[in-house]
Order: structure tokens, then C-alpha cells, then sequence
């Protein structure tokens, strides 16, 4: 799979010195770390695009209970040029802003993929999706009329996700135009257990939403095969505003 690997993730289990505590928004110094660690070129010139074909976010995992660091790419090059050198960072890294030090515990890939690769996986499947769980891990949000939104929507979601997938996908383009519609028609919430999130940004609070979103589909088949695709992707997407901070992490289950 190495050669082609356009969509990838990685999970890094982190510790810190006792003067630093892991929250979430510790997202906002670790994408310094991984500017830093791309070098000033290529950081420059993902500022200048605007462009974000990566996002990372921390989560505490409660069953092992360790600190998690995730960060997934949805580009050959964001792969080559982020995710592979954070595999290769020294296990001791000093964090500016927190006058200390963090440690890298282990490193686990946890999936190597290409948009081709992820087509084929829900085309040729013969199952019937019917609904995804999305695990929002940490703070999601939209911005709405200048507004943060603090509760999710599906259809907003799922267009966020089309428009990614769109940009980035080497294997094929959606009709962005006709499906927007039907996705206001086609999948809807059917269920949610959300808590109110809330992400500091250099001193600035975002409130958003957090927890699990249980996403019904309507019975179209072709249409159920594309919203479990997107719902796959956003796993390295993430969702929402400020996905290369922190915010909007998201794991997936799909239901069939």
C-alpha cells in the first residue's frame, strides 16, 4: 500500500511534565510543533492556499487510560510531509508556549489508504448502510452568520464533507449541486447525547458541541453508499471549523 497512500493516520500516546495539562485545546501548540517540524516552506505555503489536508486532535482514552494525540492527512503530500516525519519526531519535544516538555509514548499507524482504495470499499460492498455513529472527541463546530453553532446538522455535515472530499479526492468528484439537495432530504438525526463543548484559542472561547450523533439514511442505496463514504472520510477530515487545531475530531462507526 505504501507507494500510494494519499489518506493516512496515526495515533501518538503523549505524557507531559506535571507543570502542563493536557486538554484539548493543547491542539492549538501541537500544530505549532508540526509547522515547525515541516519546515517554514511548506507551512508558508499551506498558509497562503488556505489549505488544510490534515487534521489533529488530542482525546483521553478512559479504558487505557492514556492521552492520545491523532493526526490523519488526506493527501499524498500532507502524508509524505506531516504524518511521516511526526512517526520519525524525537520521543522528547519542548513546547514553547508551555515552558516544558512533552513525551511521545508510542506510535501506532492506524490506517494507509488512497481515494481510490476507499471508492472500491463502499461500491463494491454489497451491504446496505442504514446509519453512522459519529463520535465528536472533541469540541465541533460550524460557523453560521458569524455565529458558532452549538448543535450539529446533518445536511451541514455532510455538505462540509462533500466540498473536502471534492478538493482533495484524485479518484473522482461528486455533484456537489444535485446531492447538497438531496442530502436535505436523505439522511437526518435520529439520535444524539451531545454536551456542550468548549475550546480555547488564545484566549478566545469557541463553543461548539460534543459527544455521539446518530445519523439515519433514507432507503437509496446509491445515495447510502455515498454518506457512509463521506462518513469514513471525516475521520481524517475532522469536522467543522479549526481542524488543524484541535477541533472537530471525529471517529465513525457504520452501521449496515
Amino acid at each position: 500500500m505504501s507507494d500510494n497512500v494519499e489518506i493516512m493516520s496515526i495515533e501518538l500516546v503523549i505524557v507531559a511534565d506535571l507543570s502542563i495539562k493536557i486538554v484539548q485545546s493543547i491542539g492549538s501548540v501541537l500544530h505549532g510543533v508540526l509547522m515547525e517540524l515541516v519546515g517554514t516552506e511548506y507551512a508558508g505555503q499551506l498558509h497562503e492556499t488556505g489549505l488544510r489536508p490534515y487534521s489533529q486532535y488530542i482525546y483521553f482514552n478512559k479504558h487505557k487510560k492514556q492521552y492520545i494525540w491523532r493526526l490523519s492527512a488526506v493527501t499524498a503530500d500532507a502524508v509524505n510531509r506531516i504524518v511521516r516525519p511526526t512517526l520519525e519526531m524525537p520521543e522528547k519535544i519542548f513546547l514553547k508556549q508551555k515552558r516544558g516538555y512533552l513525551y511521545i509514548k508510542d506510535r501506532t499507524i492506524l490506517e494507509e489508504t488512497s481515494y481510490e482504495a476507499l471508492i472500491h470499499k463502499f461500491w463494491s460492498s454489497d451491504a446496505f448502510y442504514s446509519q453512522t455513529k459519529l463520535q465528536c472527541m472533541s469540541t465541533t463546530s460550524f460557523k453560521v452568520d458569524q455565529q458558532y453553532t452549538i448543535f450539529p446538522e446533518a445536511f451541514r455535515i455532510y455538505r462540509y464533507l462533500l466540498r473536502q472530499w471534492n478538493h482533495f479526492s484524485t479518484f473522482g468528484t461528486m455533484d456537489a449541486d444535485s446531492l447538497i439537495d438531496t442530502f436535505e432530504k436523505g439522511v437526518f438525526i435520529r439520535d444524539y447525547n451531545l454536551r456542550m463543548g468548549i475550546y480555547s484559542l488564545e484566549g478566545i472561547k469557541i463553543r461548539g458541541f460534543r459527544g455521539q450523533i446518530v445519523m439515519q439514511f433514507k432507503r437509496n442505496i446509491e445515495l447510502q453508499k455515498i454518506l457512509a463514504l463521506l462518513s469514513y472520510y471525516s475521520q481524517f477530515t475532522g469536522l467543522g471549523i479549526k481542524t488543524a487545531l484541535g477541533m472537530g475530531g471525529v471517529k465513525c462507526e457504520i452501521i449496515e
